[in-house]
């Protein structure tokens, strides 16, 4: 069989975005394209177990049904991208017949759109990116855009101005003074529903109904946001928030004019508290579900998935129960929620990591990855029988080699078990030790399971052994589990050590004398803080990391809220408290090896935080090493361009094959 390589993840169909019409199910595929360096996807059908491509464009990312067809937004006319490429504001969408044909435009607006909802009668609902600074322009160019945008662009290439917090966001850029405003497209003219400071999330839309959450704010944005419901018959908007600073994550119109939501009161554990379940009847609002022990999400980790949930377009209600998207231990799952008594039940079977769901006939359709293979679509029954429809990336565990991880049975010393696994090297040889790289995940709230990651089979197919596991602090076991508020590089760090040892008593081939580390965004926090804690790693590779409590709450698009809330303290109150949780007030005691990765732009970490411990590092004399991506942000190592990916991969192993083969 082949071995993997660094392009292995580049071979992989990701589908995503399931959507049922009847027996039909409508779907996106993604690829990555590593000669184009960049990501293609487009739209398929199943129907009677055969799929069918139904484009080739490679540019549908996002799609909706209607009674006329499918409607998608894209550019496909060079004069439209070139617009586009000037800063020009720009939605075409086309419309793509059931019973086949051409895509054909069907309507354009001068809008950058971020979300769309079809009311009926020629009427929109949709969002779109505001820019304050490009209204100013236009008022100034006398309307016209493409001047606009050009005086806007050489502006900020002189001088970016901010004046909000937060004034960047990852993957978006500088967003000071944008917001995403609503507005209704009708009788052949655009109104805005909301003023210029708001920003609106469109939610589900049923019954007459849609939800949306919003939040107002000039400067500063605010802690929480507002639920509203709108008539879209009169498109009277009313308030139903539940309380005042509390974040209000989805929201569904049902039956009898109810609204279900989930929602996060920030009661107890902060801003990673996991949601309750809500819902409101004759104008009042009930708890349904309020246990804490599920995050109604997916969290579980893969670098060859790609999906977004549940459709919100559409209620994700049937026969009294609402269904979620949960991680649970090292999976997630469907589970229901009674309506009434807010009992909370699993609607699938363990072991898969869901990505996608949607209403399927009787049951659901499932995009997930389980075990040996890539992300497939499957079908749920309503009994929760599984059954898979699609071969989309069979052939390559057919052809590639595939090291199955091995569980590692660890409880820590407060009697809770730490789910871990070891990959064995490819070709392992009874007898003989291997070197091995301890990868640790990101959040901390996401976890671990024993689905498909390239890197690690990369690692096992050039004779690495790899460890990971899920460390307190990770999702999946409740919010007093994920808890370690003011305890960074404690339970979280003593839990990972004890996992490394149980590893190696359990699995004879690991080379204890040759471990590597590495992990990204907190695990790269937690590289930082282990190198600084023990030399029992001969080299790391410490990736979008945090190094510095202080820097990071003040330059991180999250960073005043999270670090305060995470650590107890800021630069001007408990300041003991979040240093001592800081990697980079240890980084004179570090003497392992170190390689450094940072994107230029991303904003969640900001490269400042990797620079700290890699100047610290140099400075006390330790080897190390610091790569810097141009254009990408802390998403490189899922959704970096391709050729990114494929540098930083590289990047990685040939360091730990430096440090840990070097006397082989």
């Amino acid at each position: 069989m082949k071995k993997v390589d660094y392009e292995h993840f580049s071979r992989f169909l990701m589908p995503n975005s399931l959507e049922a019409r009847g027996d039909e199910l409508y779907f996106l595929i993604r690829r990555a394209d590593l000669e184009e360096n960049c990501y293609k996807s487009d739209l398929y059908v199943l129907k009677d177990g055969r799929q069918r491509r139904l484009t080739a464009s490679g540019d549908v990312n996002s799609f909706s049904l209607t009674e006329e067809g499918v409607i998608f937004p894209a550019l496909r006319e060079k004069k439209d991208r070139d617009r586009a490429a000037k800063g020009v504001p720009l939605t075409v969408f086309y419309l793509l017949p059931y019973d086949g044909g051409e895509a054909r435009e069907l309507f354009r607006l001068d809008y950058t759109v971020t979300d769309i909802r079809r009311l009926g009668g020629g009427r929109l609902l949709f969002t779109a990116r505001y820019s304050h600074d490009f209204a100013r322009e236009l008022e100034l160019a006398g309307g016209d855009a493409e001047k606009a945008a050009e005086a806007l662009k050489k502006s900020l290439s002189e001088c970016q101005v901010i004046d909000e917090l937060p004034f960047w966001f990852n993957g978006s850029g500088f967003i000071n003074k944008l917001r995403n405003r609503l507005y209704i497209y009708e009788n052949g003219e655009v109104r805005a529903l909301t003023d210029e400071f708001t920003d609106v999330s469109l939610l589900a839309m049923a019954d007459g109904r849609i939800c949306y959450a919003a939040d107002r704010y000039t400067g500063h944005e605010n802690v929480g946001n507002r639920l509203y419901e709108m008539d879209t018959a009169t498109l009277e908007a009313t308030e139903i928030s539940l309380a005042g600073g509390v974040s209000h994550y989805s929201a569904w119109p049902l039956s009898g004019g109810r609204v279900a939501a989930l929602i996060n009161v920030h009661e107890k554990y902060g801003i990673n508290e996991n949601p309750r379940v809500y819902m409101r009847e004759g104008g009042e609002w009930r708890c349904l579900y309020s246990g804490g022990e599920h995050s109604f999400g997916s969290s579980v980790g893969s670098d060859v998935k790609a999906g977004r949930g549940f459709s919100g377009e559409k209620p994700v209600c049937r026969d009294g129960g609402l269904y979620f998207i949960d991680t649970q231990g090292s999976c997630s799952r469907l589970i229901r929620v009674d309506e009434l008594s807010g009992e909370v039940r699993a609607a699938s079977g363990p072991g898969a990591n869901i990505t996608d769901a949607a209403m399927y006939g009787e049951g659901f359709a499932v995009c997930a990855l389980r075990g040996a293979a890539g992300c497939e679509i499957y079908y749920i029954a309503p009994d929760g029988e599984e059954t898979r429809l699609t071969e989309l990336n069979t052939a390559l565990f057919d052809e590639y080699e595939y090291s199955p991880p091995r569980r590692v049975s660890y409880v820590n010393e407060k009697g809770r078990e730490i789910e871990g696994w070891v990959i064995a090297p490819s070709g392992l040889e009874e007898g003989r030790k291997y070197p091995a790289i301890l990868d640790i995940h990101g959040g901390p709230k996401t976890v671990y399971g024993d689905c498909y990651f390239h890197e690690m089979q990369l690692w096992a197919s050039r004779g690495f052994a790899v460890m990971f596991c899920n460390p307190t602090g990770g999702d999946g076991g409740g919010d007093e589990f994920a808890d370690i508020r003011g305890d960074y590089g404690g339970q979280d760090y003593r839990d990972i050590m004890g996992f490394v040892d149980a590893a190696l008593e359990q699995y004879g081939f690991i080379d204890g004398e040759k471990l590597g580390v590495t992990g990204g965004s907190y695990g790269g926090f937690m590289t930082n803080w282990i190198i600084g804690h023990t030399g029992r790693f001969k080299c790391a590779a410490s990736q979008r990391s945090i190094s510095n409590w202080f820097s990071f709450g003040n330059t991180s698009d999250i960073g005043e809220r999270f670090a305060r809330d995470q650590t107890g303290g800021t630069v001007w109150e408990n300041s003991e408290l979040a240093w001592a949780q800081s990697p980079l007030k240890y980084a004179d005691r570090v003497t392992t090896p170190t390689l450094f990765l940072h994107s230029d732009e991303d904003y969640r970490c900001p490269l400042p935080e990797g620079m700290q411990m890699f100047y610290a590092l140099m400075a006390h004399g330790v080897p190390a090493r610091m790569c810097i991506f141009k254009g990408e942000n802390h998403e490189l190592s899922r959704s970096g361009k391709p050729r990114s990916r494929v540098r930083r991969l590289r990047e990685i192993t040939e360091w730990m094959e430096k440090y840990l083969k070097s006397a082989d």
